[in-house]
């Protein structure tokens, strides 16, 4: 920016480059007011104007709204004090990662959502996400009533014809399968499983959008359990992380970060923290926590971990089949001081990798176990179950589906038509199923196709629980009766076998059965569970789980996949919208990505060298082929630049063109130039889910090939690192920030050029301030040597 300053000051690398963001960049708001107004306008007719201006945009809304009615309290509560709030213990149901929350409820309404203290994992914290779930609970377009055929009708009539829909199968002994997310309750896996067992062929299909089969299946593999270790960061003095964003997006970020600032905290752990070296393709939030930090392919990961594996069991004497990995991506004095690290801190170290390929994840469990990690950062005995997603189930699924073998699919809380490649030719296939029914909270791209759509309201307005991982199980209890005509899944599956039963009465026998006879305190079930319901979770003994011995054959390392001359394309969540099933919220789209800053688009992020390479600049609309004919190979995004992402990717965040997010095409909010939230095709962003691949039997987020060209076309983005801005210091004659005038008369009528404060030895400061001032004010000696 101008100034008569002697440092200069930038808001993005493209202002330092010579390249401003938007026309304005480097002025203030005071500077660009004055240049778009030709008649000055005084302070008088301002507020004038403003003033006119209010009044007609409260005249315009003063027309008669619908009356909506939300009752506190049918009966109100004994020592109920109206206006007063309450705080509940429950659980958060924006994902599967089951955080403890507090509900801070007032005259009857759930008004703010905060972690739950004391909690054993998320250990008070919430995220994002959590945080702004509270708005769907309020959301008028969510399902209010149940459907058949796309049109309203009551509970006891969908019973029916789904009944009638289910014996048929039933005698006819067809295939039926239940599609859902991870599903953290063991309640409701118990109800699911009691449901499927009145069927001949059956089976329960779990995906996540944001998988870690690769992480299951390896350990399948090799430890002949298919698990999901629990990740003890706050045990770990050496942190090596490949491609895992696990304080952002990976598994559980809440938990992590618990973990991870507990490993940083120097007053906790004898004034040492620990090492955390991340390796990735793009900029990660948790690239950016790195104390080193490498930028390397996407396809030279595994290659980088082979090569610290190879010197980790040579230190070791272990055999390891390393093969011809060929030339390391990383400086090889680098590795060897990693690897050293790591010897050094054995049981208190941990390697992690975000792939999806079982190959790398077969190698992070093998130098785990070289180090001895499991059983101390690493732990399979109580393991995680946030995510329980089978990749090569879903395939499957996908293979019976085209093939038209399935009789009836109930679909839980899951949004396959948007989640999967393929979409359109899923929704094709499901036009061959005799029954689908969705247990959904609001429509979505699946619901459209569905016979039959129950919904299940909103997590705070039903019971159930949760045990994210073994040993922890929490209650999740609703603070708010249904606002509309919803149920719980569990109520759903208990209609249709035959047997009605509320959640709460199907979650209270599930915890006098199965949780209760794991609690070590000795109290009966009543004081248990009302304990348990007081403090939002109970701490009992883990379901055993049998670990075989450590199976090393098919350990080898992994050379260096080629990337040819085009890029390779990464797809990847954000922390605000994670996989997209809350879309709809403007709260998370209006949320600056930690990184960019860029809010309610997705887009092309290229490196900088990648950008002058194309000759692309801030906002061109890039076409990204992934080398198929059809429509679904291609996405046109417009490109972000960032620094410190490698040159020969390009990365788009998941999670965008929703159906949901349609709404904000006239409710949405819009900024500068006022362009549109929405895109031409009328949605928040871009769905990248059709260039996802589902192959080897597992989702792959990684796509090499991948041509990137301009398209003569040119889009703003909303980044609040370089719009808007407050901050930028005063230009020349602004006579707003010029200092007063001292004690004596003097006042030099300009800003000084002299530094903001001057330093000082500490005896100084005791004697009063050191800053820039007039002659009057308090300037002590300073100390020769400073």
């Amino acid at each position: 920016m101008s100034s008569n300053r002697s440092k200069t000051y930038w808001r993005s690398p493209l202002e330092a480059g010579g390249k401003p963001d938007d026309p304005g960049a480097g002025k203030s708001d005071v500077a660009l007011w004055r240049e778009n107004t030709p008649d000055r306008i005084d302070r008088r007719n301002f507020l004038k104007a403003t003033g006119f201006t209010l009044a007609l945009g409260s005249l315009a809304g003063c027309n008669r709204a619908p009356v909506n009615k939300a009752v506190p309290f049918l009966q109100q509560q004994e020592g109920h004090v109206p206006g007063v709030a309450v705080y509940y213990a429950t659980v958060c149901g924006a994902c599967p990662s089951a955080c403890g929350v507090i509900a801070k409820n007032r005259d009857g309404r759930p008004i703010k959502l905060e972690g739950l203290p004391g909690h054993p994992l998320s250990q008070g914290g919430l995220c994002a996400i959590g945080q702004a779930s509270l708005l769907g609970l309020y959301d008028s377009r969510r399902f209010t009533t149940p459907q058949n055929g796309g049109k309203e009708c009551s509970w006891d009539d969908v019973d029916q014809a789904i009944a009638a829909k289910i014996n048929e199968v039933r005698t006819q002994g067809g295939a039926v399968r239940f599609l859902s997310n991870t599903v953290s309750s063991p309640t409701e896996r118990a109800v699911i499983q009691r449901f499927l067992a009145s069927f001949k062929d059956s089976k329960h299909v779990v995906y996540d959008p944001l998988s870690a089969s690769a992480i299951l299946d390896a350990h399948q593999r090799m430890f002949g359990v298919r698990a999901l270790p629990r990740y003890h960061f706050e045990k770990a003095a050496v942190i090596a992380s490949f491609d895992a964003d696990f304080l952002g997006t990976w598994i559980s970020p809440v938990q992590n970060s618990a973990g991870y600032r507990a490993s940083r905290n120097l007053e906790t752990n004898g004034g040492n923290m620990s090492l955390h070296v991340q390796f990735e393709s793009r900029m990660s939030l948790t690239g950016t926590n790195a104390d080193k930090r490498y930028r390397i392919a996407p396809g030279e990961l595994g290659l980088a971990l082979s090569l610290l594996a190879q010197r980790i069991a040579a230190a070791s004497s272990a055999p390891f089949n390393a093969g011809a990995p060929g030339a390391s991506p990383v400086p090889e004095a680098e590795l060897d001081e990693l690897a050293k690290r790591l010897l050094e801190a054995r049981g208190r170290s941990l390697v992690i990798s975000g792939s999806q390929d079982v190959a790398v994840q077969m190698l992070c469990n093998f130098v785990n176990n070289l180090l001895g990690n499991y059983g101390a950062t690493v732990d399979l005995s109580g393991p995680s179950f946030q995510k329980q997603g089978n990749d090569g189930d879903l395939a499957g699924l996908v293979q019976e589906l085209q093939e038209g073998k399935i009789a009836a699919l109930f679909v839980y809380g899951a949004n396959p038509a948007y989640d999967l490649p393929g979409g359109t030719a899923l929704l094709e296939s499901l036009k061959r199923v005799g029954l689908v029914v969705a247990l959904s909270e609001r429509p979505d791209e699946t619901t459209a196709a569905a016979h039959f759509v129950c919904p299940t309201g909103h997590s705070l307005e039903s019971w159930s629980d949760a045990e994210a991982a073994g040993g922890v199980v929490s209650i999740r209890q609703p603070v708010i009766q249904p606002l509309f005509d919803t149920r719980p899944m569990i109520e759903s599956l208990n209609a249709w076998m035959g047997a009605p039963q509320s959640a709460y009465d199907s979650v209270h026998a599930h915890w006098q059965a199965a949780v209760h006879p794991r609690s070590t305190g000795g109290a009966d079930f009543r004081a248990f569970w009302d304990k348990a319901v007081h403090d939002g979770f109970a701490a009992v003994t883990p379901v055993p789980v049998t670990v075989g011995a450590i199976n090393t054959a098919a350990v080898s390392g992994i050379p260096a996949a080629s990337e040819g001359e085009n890029y390779t394309l990464v797809l990847y969540p954000k922390v605000g919208l994670g996989d997209g099933r809350h879309a709809y919220n403007s709260w998370l789209q209006e949320l600056p990505d930690p990184v960019t800053k860029v809010t309610w688009d997705n887009y092309a992020c290229l490196s900088v060298a990648a950008a002058r390479e194309l000759g692309v600049e801030q906002g061109d609309v890039l076409r990204i082929a992934a080398g198929g004919s059809d429509e679904s190979s291609t996405l046109e995004l417009p490109a972000y630049i960032q620094p410190g992402q490698h040159d020969k990717v390009v990365a788009v965040a998941m999670g965008y063109g929703q159906v949901s997010s349609a709404r904000f095409v006239d409710a949405g909010p819009e900024w500068i130039l006022r362009r549109p939230t929405v895109g031409d095709n009328g949605l928040v962003g871009k769905n990248a889910a059709p260039l996802l691949s589902l192959e080897g039997g597992g989702l792959r987020y990684i796509r090499s090939g991948v041509s990137v060209s301009k398209t003569g076309r040119k889009t703003e983005l909303a980044c609040t690192q370089t719009h808007h801005t407050i901050t930028v210091p005063a230009e020349p004659g602004d006579g707003r920030h010029a200092p007063a005038a001292d004690r004596s008369g003097n006042n030099p009528g300009r800003i000084s050029e002299g530094p903001a404060f001057r330093p000082a030895s500490l005896s100084c400061f005791r004697g009063g301030p050191v800053s820039r001032g007039g002659p009057s004010l308090h300037r002590p000696p300073v100390d020769d040597g400073h």
